[in-house]
């Protein structure tokens, strides 16, 4: 079996096992927002998108639905597909840096795509999420609930690669930018992003529940990608 052969066959099986049920916890509505007043933006988002979380923990059931190496590159490959046309609508807003705000650099995308180069798969030849998968971000304010996701999903990368790390061994060695490649500096460079994303919250607290509808937007999404059973064409542009 080709490379490319077995690559679309991982992303169909890892898919497959994504594909888990949604919980019945948003069939009673959206949380009730905390008083905006006397709460933090940060404090906002994690109680507002909390539901959305745990489900997309559930869905994406890491670390253990990794099991091989054709698991893990295919994980890989579908994170990319939707990640890098969601980093590209952030870099298309000009407010980062007046509010302290850096997008990361490299970008998930790009580490994402350092792995799969050193896994031996072409990040140019998978196709992205379809646009009507993608996060909907029509404001700044909904863009930065959007890194808020992307950003939070560090915190935990390092314990996922050392679980991945022991069931796979040495074969990803040098493709685990994605999950481990900020280290130890994964927990400083997320304070630094959360006191940006409070003191916008101080500044413009109107438009906190912009935030929230733009983090929201990206779990959903998550959601929505990882339990569609279309599969990524690795190798075709």
């Amino acid at each position: 079996m080709s490379q490319v052969a077995t690559d679309r066959a991982a992303h169909a099986e890892i898919a497959g096992r994504f594909a888990v049920r949604m919980g019945s916890s948003s069939a009673a509505g959206p949380e009730s927002p905390p008083n905006a007043a006397a709460t933090s933006l940060s404090a906002q988002l994690r109680a507002r998108t909390a539901c959305l979380h745990q489900q997309a923990e559930i869905v994406l059931g890491l670390p253990g639905a990794i099991r091989t190496l054709h698991d893990y590159r295919a994980c890989l490959g579908r994170f990319l597909a939707l990640y890098a046309p969601l980093e590209r609508s952030l870099a298309t807003f000009d407010e980062w840096d007046s509010h302290n705000v850096q997008l990361p650099l490299p970008s998930h995308s790009a580490c994402l795509a350092a792995d799969l180069a050193v896994l031996g798969t072409d990040p140019a030849g998978i196709s992205p999420a379809p646009i009507a998968l993608r996060p909907h971000l029509p404001t700044f304010a909904h863009a930065l609930g959007a890194l808020y996701v992307l950003e939070g999903s560090t915190l935990g990368g390092r314990v996922i690669l050392r679980d991945l790390e022991a069931r796979i061994g040495p074969q990803i060695i040098g493709a685990t930018q994605f999950f481990g490649g900020r280290a130890a500096a994964a927990g400083p460079m997320w304070q630094s992003f959360k006191a940006a994303l409070d003191a916008f919250g101080c500044r413009q607290p109107y438009l906190g529940n912009n935030v929230v509808l733009g983090a929201e937007s990206v779990f959903r999404a998550i959601l929505a990608w990882f339990t569609n059973d279309r599969t990524i064409a690795v190798g075709q542009s």
